[in-house]
């Protein structure tokens, strides 16, 4: 802790003198993340998918087909989230597939086997829109979670990539600006060093970064069948991030208690298995 107070008090030193460096400086900081090395365990459930490949930012992004017997199965796609990589999911997908589901994977840019420095959910986002045109066809689902959740929002409603049946978001913050925030608390850093990775953000992206908000843009996706899962000891997103996003978007929502940010439970992977398997109302 007293290094990344120490890389603060840096940051508002250079915010004195310059608030544009100090801010392209922040942001990527507040943009790399610690490429967490792949367990012996998650390298044997990787194993037992068919690997594929696809670019993105022009980066080469390592991707998992776990393929059902049946050839109209519909597709799934899963989405990890912050210093994680596909093999987060293998109960959820082993669940997914039993139940005849093809289902994909691929670590996000600056993770896992994929390549890049740099992940934000603008990055993420491109990523899950190159992968859909890649394919040429709409998914049937995406499960997200965390950030990867909220690169399933943006990518479908920010960069025009074909709607899903359905979508399931686990532990998802609400607003992208709270997690700016709450990183310059960790750092200690003052509001100019804020707002200067806000405008970076909006440098880079053309968009401000209030229109990151997840929860107003799920608002958006009235064709998509939602199933928000939350607990009320997430450590990260808090909980009223969760019911926020479920009464905006009017999905069905499920409030866990005991399994903190991550949800790596067989309750919820049952919860989410019979969301997809149900067919789709209205």
């Amino acid at each position: 802790m007293k290094k990344v107070r120490r890389l603060g008090k840096m940051l508002d030193a250079l915010a004195a003198v310059s608030p544009s460096l100090a801010g392209r400086a922040g942001f990527r900081i507040f943009c790399t993340p610690r490429r967490i090395p792949f367990k012996e365990q998650d390298r044997h459930f990787l194993a037992t998918a068919s690997p594929f490949f696809f670019r993105s930012c022009k980066y080469r992004m390592s991707g998992y087909t776990w393929a059902s017997e049946r050839e109209d199965a519909p597709e799934v796609l899963c989405l990890h989230g912050w210093e994680s990589n596909s093999a987060r999911w293998r109960h959820f997908i082993r669940g997914m597939h039993a139940a005849g589901f093809t289902v994909h994977a691929f670590d996000a840019p600056a993770s896992g086997g994929s390549g890049g420095k740099l992940l934000n959910v603008i990055r993420y986002s491109r990523a899950v829109s190159d992968l859909v045109a890649r394919r040429g066809k709409p998914l049937y689902a995406m499960v997200g979670h965390s950030l990867g959740g909220a690169a399933a929002v943006m990518s479908t409603a920010m960069l025009q990539v074909p709607y899903p049946e359905k979508m399931v978001l686990l532990g998802v913050f609400a607003e992208s600006k709270r997690v700016i925030e709450d990183f310059g608390k960790i750092l200690g850093v003052g509001d100019t060093v804020l707002g200067g990775i806000a405008r970076e953000i909006e440098r880079r992206s053309g968009v401000p970064v209030e229109e990151y908000s997840i929860a107003k843009k799920a608002a958006l996706l009235t064709d998509i069948e939602g199933f928000v899962l939350h607990d009320r000891d997430d450590e990260v997103a808090p909980v009223a991030e969760g019911r926020r996003i479920a009464e905006s978007w009017q999905a069905r929502y499920l409030e866990t208690k005991g399994l903190g940010h991550r949800m790596q439970d067989p309750a919820v992977v049952r919860e989410v298995v019979k969301f997809l398997r149900t067919p789709k109302t209205g």
